[in-house]
């Protein structure tokens, strides 16, 4: 979880080269699958009509972005005997977040690289 978004791994290195691009084509067709899921769901659109959101945010519709970008990555534990989290650090990380941040911008649901 990175606060406002979350950042989901396939890692590559558990299958076969020969099956890797099917993997990618897959991961491809999770994001569709969570944005047509995201778009019939009764409940979202249930709330996206409440009277006082739509007074303070006339024609307010649930929206998501997602960045999609093949990289490595050095993954790892952070944190204490309390709590640990799963990190990745790669410049591609960076490359996958920034790509989400700007579908507003582009007014898109998925930006790929």
């Amino acid at each position: 979880n990175l606060g406002h978004a979350f950042l989901l791994v396939w890692q590559f290195s558990h299958f076969e080269s020969k099956v890797r691009p099917k993997v990618a084509d897959l991961s491809v067709m999770a994001f569709v699958k969570v944005v047509a899921e995201v778009g019939k769901d009764h409940q979202l659109a249930n709330f996206a009509q409440h009277p006082l959101l739509q007074s303070r945010m006339p024609n307010f519709r649930v929206s998501m972005g997602f960045g999609l970008h093949l990289g490595w990555a050095i993954a790892g534990s952070i944190g204490s005997e309390f709590k640990i989290d799963a990190s990745y650090l790669s410049p591609h990380v960076n490359l996958a977040s920034q790509l989400e941040a700007v579908t507003q911008e582009y007014g898109v649901t998925i930006l790929m690289s």
